[in-house]
């Protein structure tokens, strides 16, 4: 996959998910007639975004600042952005975490209504946003470490999934355009899964370099664009990432055959 085949994809992830739960905010508040209070939403939308920047902006500099022990930071974002990427693509064919995630904003965007406080409007909003740049920052972050030189496609990238997501955005937000997520979710939940996959070798492999973990050379070839290295170490993390994944699988469909198919709010 090419980096901004990558990079399009996390932003188009996360941002449908900040839209999907943006949407539902607002759509409560203009079907309960309460379409004055929406400023309070785009201001804490407008904050998230600022916050994530500011976010971005620090990891860098923090990444930058520490020359001596790139491999071993390079190796510890990678495998943070791996974890996390797992829980996300489990999540999403689950579909368990996101639907809880949106009903608990949802009650506490009626809780902020029935105060009268748009403060707390803000802060729900702020929350949903910032939830989803924060992974955004540390997903570009490990994008970037894996492939330095393809700084200008991960721009590409971002740039595409921005316009994309601002269409969807108006299509929601205007026309009420209602999207079967299951099919959107397992595609992009199998996507970020290869991801985590090639992350976790390429982790592994840097903590390697940076002499933290030992290294137990492997009689196989390196591929470097799935993150496989000729070691024991690498390709244990690996097959347990494969091992949770077929878990995750199992579990999501053998004992959730009988629920419905969302639908976007």
């Amino acid at each position: 996959m090419t980096p901004v085949i990558q990079s399009f994809l996390v932003i188009v992830r996360e941002g449908f998910e900040a839209i999907l739960i943006v949407g539902a905010v607002v759509a409560l508040l203009i079907k309960t007639g309460n379409r004055d209070r929406l400023k309070p939403i785009w201001a804490g939308v407008g904050l998230a975004l600022a916050a994530s920047l500011v976010l971005g902006l620090a990891f860098s500099a923090t990444l930058a600042a520490s020359p001596a022990a790139a491999e071993i930071t390079e190796g510890v974002t990678m495998l943070l952005a791996a974890a996390v990427m797992f829980f996300v693509s489990y999540w999403l064919i689950s579909k368990t975490e996101s639907a809880k995630w949106r009903r608990f904003i949802q009650s506490q965007v009626s809780r902020a209504m029935q105060q009268g406080g748009g403060g707390a409007l803000a802060l729900v909003a702020f929350l949903a946003v910032f939830r989803e740049g924060a992974e955004t920052v540390l997903f570009y972050q490990a994008m970037y470490l894996n492939a330095p030189s393809a700084a200008a496609e991960l721009v590409a990238g971002f740039v595409a999934g921005v316009a994309v997501l601002a269409v969807i955005f108006a299509l929601f937000y205007k026309f009420g355009v209602k999207i079967p997520l299951r099919p959107f979710f397992a595609v992009t939940s199998v996507l970020l899964y290869y991801m985590a996959f090639v992350f976790a070798g390429k982790g592994i492999h840097e903590l390697q370099e940076g002499h933290v973990l030992p290294e137990t050379a492997l009689a196989i070839s390196k591929i470097k664009f799935l993150g496989i290295y000729p070691t024991v170490e690498t390709i244990t993390a690996q097959a347990i990432l494969l091992l949770l994944f077929a878990i995750a699988i199992v579990k999501t469909f053998a004992f959730n055959r009988t629920a419905s198919e969302p639908t976007a709010v």
